[in-house]
Order: structure tokens, then C-alpha cells, then sequence
């Protein structure tokens, strides 16, 4: 593995045990909020059709089923909202399967940073790297920012930006209902 990695992951496993309390002042954001945005990723790259299939322009046919681990980490609201956008015909940024059903695939991911948001929650930047139906085509490669929240006292992802950044006033203002709110301490 590369360092960087190896030091995350040792960061990520020295964060408390669910349910013990918090240490003095604010959470560890690599101990909640990135841990669940590298789960979530991770479930979805190792649920996409492989690359090599992508690559011998082969067509994916991905499986819901193999989504289900991605699923649990996206808040329900917005699983709702996915499905009603897929009954319309449109596509939404945490519908992985739909992507891979156009061969586009995820092959890899990078922790880039993670900060604060309002209302409790928190941004965290990834760099993305995606195979391309297109044999030929080099890797896609772009950076998103994920929105997670607690919802029921659990991390979710509530939202994705590919190419894109989340402003403080849209979540302070938007996405209601969507996750626990957390009101700033005085």
C-alpha cells in the first residue's frame, strides 16, 4: 500500500469504538465523517463491474444487489431522492450503479481533505479515478466533494459534488430533513 494510505488507515484505526464518548472538543474528522466517505467508496468499487470487462468492451451489467453496502451508508432521504429521479429518467451523483451501467467505473480513490460544514456536518474532498467503456480511453480522473451528516446518530452520505465544491450557505440553507441537525455550540 502507499504510505499515505497506511497512515490514514492508522489514523482511521485509532479513532474511539462506536458509542464511547468523544474526546475534549470537536470531533476527529478522519474518525466519522472520512471514514464513512472511504467506506462508501470502497463498497462502490468493489460492487462495480471489474475494468477489465469495461475494457474488453464488454457491457457492464451491474448488480444491485452487489450495492447494497453503498446503500447503507447513504442516508435515506437521499436514497429516496435517487429513486424518484431514476423514475423520471435522470441520474444522481450517488446513483453509482447507473454510472456503471454506462461503463463508467470506479477504479480508485484518494482522501484529499476533509473540513467542517454547517448544521453538524462535514466536507470531505476525494480524488477519483474511473474506467471509461472506451478500451482506448486513458482513466478519467476528477475530484468530488461528499457531503455526510449524521443521520440517526450514524454518519451518512447525504450528498456528491463531482467537479464540484458545497457551500457553507447551501447546506446551512438546504437539506432539510436530511440528516440530524446539529446546532452550534455557544
Amino acid at each position: 500500500m502507499h504510505a499515505p494510505l497506511l497512515l490514514l488507515w492508522s489514523l482511521l484505526a485509532t479513532a474511539p469504538p462506536k458509542g464511547a464518548p468523544l474526546p475534549h472538543g470537536p470531533e476527529n474528522l478522519l474518525a466519522g465523517p472520512a471514514r464513512c466517505v472511504l467506506h462508501y467508496l470502497d463498497a462502490v468499487r468493489l460492487a462495480g463491474p471489474r475494468a477489465t470487462e469495461v475494457r474488453a468492451g464488454r457491457a457492464p451489467t451491474p448488480n444491485d444487489r452487489a450495492y447494497a453496502g453503498a446503500r447503507r451508508l447513504t442516508a435515506p432521504r437521499t436514497l429516496e431522492e435517487i429513486d424518484r429521479r431514476s423514475a423520471r429518467g435522470e441520474d444522481h451523483p450517488l446513483a453509482p450503479w447507473r454510472e456503471a451501467a454506462k461503463s463508467r467505473v470506479l477504479e480508485s480513490f484518494q482522501l484529499v481533505a476533509a473540513r467542517r460544514a454547517p448544521r453538524g456536518a462535514a466536507v470531505v474532498t476525494v480524488r477519483e479515478r474511473y474506467w471509461l467503456g472506451d478500451r482506448d480511453a486513458a482513466l478519467d480522473r476528477s475530484v468530488s466533494e461528499y457531503l455526510v451528516a449524521r443521520v440517526n446518530g450514524e454518519w451518512r452520505v447525504i450528498d456528491r459534488r463531482p467537479g464540484g465544491t458545497f457551500d457553507d450557505a447551501a447546506v446551512a440553507g438546504g437539506y432539510a430533513g436530511f440528516f440530524d441537525d446539529v446546532l452550534p455550540s455557544r
